[in-house]
């Protein structure tokens, strides 16, 4: 049986190889990340065995730079194990005391780690090409939301800065308001307008006629910043927000038809196809998990617990260990179940019953989201559809 640890970096990677009995067989060595890196270390690992089911590789998650080496090795028949980094941290800790920390000492760690913990630990799964996209999508579009928000709250700054008196009146982030400043970004313009043209722009219920004669009065006497440049700015960011407005509809476009799949996790209450595509694509493979508190573990939503003698701590906070993008997904769906608008479900009622006991609103969720866990991990070997219990 060997044992092997990577450490995986952007172009290269260092690999230590040891027998069952702690013997070291190869020192560490470095691969290029490359074909023929990838060839060097299978010829490698070949001279010491031809069994590969007895060989055990771990490898830390480190995002993108993992992924091309974890793959061609599953795909060679070995046991490949995707090790937290923190876990291999207390790990090379635990062999010396001193502040060090290079590759080799690393790849050690790992190779460590999984000669002790092999036995309980759980082999890479090639997981289905559509969670892997509903992953990637989901976190593009998250970075989209956020790019978008910062460039919405540019438009205000700029705004407060030109016509301050328009966010008093109006929506500035409304359709109807982008179009406005788009072709009329400063003031004067505004204030030279032909009164049905600006009433033909305008989409508010009420009399638009009205608020037509507002705007033009307000731009008149407007104590704005009426500079060309401010004008350029409003413009710019304009199309900046349009531009990923365009963006995150075709995101959606493609989640909508990659969740057809998964259409049973939809009908969990709070649980819509952006934020069902967010959770199937951050679990992956839902067999990789053996209970549903491994699942809360995963979303760091477990509690954080601290005893030493006969101290015990009472104020239990989450660890917030594991994914924040599920963590997060989780949340949202559990505060949309609890207080948003839909249906009465089983997770509104234990909510309501929590805020009777004197729970805080987020101690009440975090304490419903172990629910919203167990139901999804239920409903992800079940594949079957949400019932509601009144």
């Amino acid at each position: 049986m060997l044992f092997i640890g990577i450490d995986v970096a952007s172009k290269k990677h260092d690999v230590i190889i040891i027998s069952e009995y702690g013997e070291i067989l190869s020192e560490s060595f470095t691969i290029e990340n490359s074909s023929a890196g990838f060839k060097k270390l299978h010829t490698e690992i070949s001279s010491h065995t031809e069994l590969f089911d007895n060989v055990h590789i771990g490898l830390e998650e480190t995002g993108i730079y993992s992924s091309n080496i974890r793959d061609f090795l599953h795909s060679a028949g070995f046991n490949v194990y995707m090790i937290n980094p923190v876990l291999t941290h207390h790990s090379r800790m635990a062999y010396s005391l001193r502040n060090t920390k290079t590759d080799k000492l690393d790849c050690l760690a790992i190779c460590r780690y999984i000669m002790h913990n092999f036995t309980h630990l759980k082999p890479y799964i090639s997981t289905l090409y559509t969670t892997s996209e509903l992953k990637s999508l989901s976190r593009l579009r998250l970075d989209k939301l956020h790019t978008l928000a910062k460039a919405k709250m540019e438009f205000t700054r700029l705004l407060q800065i030109t016509f301050p008196e328009f966010i008093k009146h109006f929506k500035q982030h409304s359709q109807w308001a982008m179009n406005l400043f788009s072709s009329y970004p400063a003031p004067a313009k505004i204030a030279r307008m032909h009164l049905d043209t600006l009433v033909s722009i305008i989409k508010i219920k009420g009399d638009r006629v009205s608020a037509a004669q507002l705007i033009k009065n307000l731009a008149k006497k407007t104590i704005g910043d009426t500079s060309i440049t401010n004008s350029l700015l409003i413009e710019s960011i304009i199309d900046d927000i349009n531009h990923y407005n365009k963006q995150i509809a075709i995101i959606d476009k493609h989640l909508d038809a990659l969740m057809a799949d998964f259409d049973f996790i939809t009908t969990i209450p709070g649980v819509g196809n952006v934020i069902g595509a967010s959770i199937i694509g951050e679990i992956g493979d839902i067999s990789r998990f053996n209970s549903p508190s491994q699942l809360l573990a995963f979303a760091g939503l477990d509690p954080s617990i601290y005893e030493s003698g006969e101290f015990k701590g009472k104020r239990c906070r989450i660890s917030k260990r594991g994914s924040k993008y599920l963590r997060t997904s989780i949340f949202t769906a559990t505060r949309v179940a609890c207080v948003g608008k839909g249906k009465n479900n089983q997770f509104r009622q234990k909510y309501h019953k929590k805020k009777l006991q004197g729970k805080h609103h987020n101690s009440a969720l975090c304490n419903v989201s172990k629910n919203m866990i167990n139901t999804i991990f239920a409903m992800l070997n079940s594949k079957e559809d949400f019932i509601y219990i009144t």
